[in-house]
């Protein structure tokens, strides 16, 4: 472990120069797309009173039931570990602070207040001098193109890059490419998007998301497969910052945030996006979703929490599971898979998003069949 650890650690400190050397007369490595791409795009300009006090009294009633929540939908030690930065925006949701929580989510790419759902590959350094040494601009410009020319690869070219583009919530940062700016992980999140998309037949289907993040891959899909019906369940904390990503950059869409109305299928039938703390996702009832997908979400929970959730995604899914995440939590799932008489592997292939910088990082990516066979 020790020989593993020293070389992960050897490979991200050279990986600075692997790319220079990697992108060696390649047009769009230029450090000015990294610094173009770090400049503040903060808006300020929008009426967000409504929905910000919308969001505090989901967040609020979610916390008023998360203690009693079964364990494996309660925060895990890294998250505990997390809310030491997330203080002052949980502190601003409790107390209904619509002041700071607005300055915080406006800029949340670039806050504490996503803690632990966005890399902030050299963000200190950006934020407090407004001066990128150039070490940092080859390993941010190398590692986005890596990922651009993966996303390329896995998806067959069958995009541009201006797919990528996203919206301007958030004050976002990224490599500017061609007048596109190309957020960090947004080819990730096209990619899984994109393979969701896949798995769905024609008409109004319905996808879960176990662990979505700010809602960086629900806006790709939400954006480019309708019609929809989004879950995500995640904790309260995360749950508050997707509602205002998802609905600054969707405000037609129909949302259903925590305690607004009960999770039936008439309300959820009313809605396009239903965002829910965890412990919610019992209250699902069973083969009520298409394809249900969790991204290093559950990938290094105790095998007991694993098992917990592949018992739920199992009852509530009529169709298709995909899992990207860690080798041992894929393990995992594969063996309670194995014991179920409706749960089946279809596909298992490697996940190297990261893999340019290190080769002991590894992922896997499954794809399981759920339903009767």
């Amino acid at each position: 472990m020790a020989k593993a650890l020293a070389k992960t650690y050897f490979d991200v400190k050279s990986f600075p120069y692997r790319s220079r050397r990697r992108f060696r007369g390649d047009s769009r490595y230029a450090l000015q797309n990294v610094t173009s791409g770090f400049e503040s795009r903060i808006d300020n300009s929008g009426d967000d009173q409504a929905l910000l006090e919308r969001i505090c009294a989901a967040y609020i009633k979610a916390l008023e039931h998360q203690e009693t929540a079964r364990e494996a939908h309660r925060s895990s030690q890294w998250w505990q570990k997390q809310q030491t930065r997330l203080r002052p925006a949980m502190q601003a949701l409790k107390e209904r602070d619509i002041t700071a929580l607005r300055l915080m989510y406006s800029n949340f790419y670039r806050d504490s207040c996503s803690s632990g759902l966005i890399s902030r590959t050299g963000m200190p350094w950006a934020v407090r001098s407004g001066t990128i040494k150039d070490i940092d601009r080859h390993f941010y410009l190398g590692d986005s193109l890596c990922c651009i020319d993966y996303w390329k690869e896995q998806t067959a070219g069958r995009f541009a890059v201006t797919d990528l583009a996203g919206p301007n919530i958030g004050n976002p940062f990224g490599v500017m490419l061609d007048g596109t700016l190309v957020r960090f992980e947004a080819p990730y999140q096209h990619y899984c998007a994109n393979r969701l998309s896949t798995l769905l037949g024609a008409g109004r289907r319905r996808v879960a998301e176990i662990g979505g993040g700010f809602g960086g891959m629900a806006y790709f899909l939400l954006r480019d497969r309708q019609p929809l019906t989004y879950f995500d369940f995640d904790l309260p904390e995360t749950i508050a910052l997707a509602s205002y990503f998802l609905m600054k950059a969707f405000p037609s869409l129909t949302f259903l945030l925590y305690g607004e109305k009960p999770l039936t299928p008439e309300e959820i039938a009313r809605a396009n996006v239903v965002l829910m703390p965890l412990f919610e996702i019992e209250q699902m009832q069973a083969r009520s979703v298409d394809v249900t997908f969790s991204s290093h979400s559950i990938s290094d929970l105790p095998s007991e929490f694993i098992a917990q959730y592949v018992e739920t995604i199992g009852r509530i899914t009529q169709g298709h599971y995909l899992y990207i995440g860690g080798v041992p939590g894929g393990k995992a799932i594969s063996e309670l898979a194995s014991q179920r008489r409706d749960m089946r592997t279809l596909e298992t292939r490697v996940s190297g998003w990261n893999r340019h910088k290190s080769t002991n990082w590894n992922g896997v990516e499954v794809l399981y069949r759920i339903g009767e066979h």
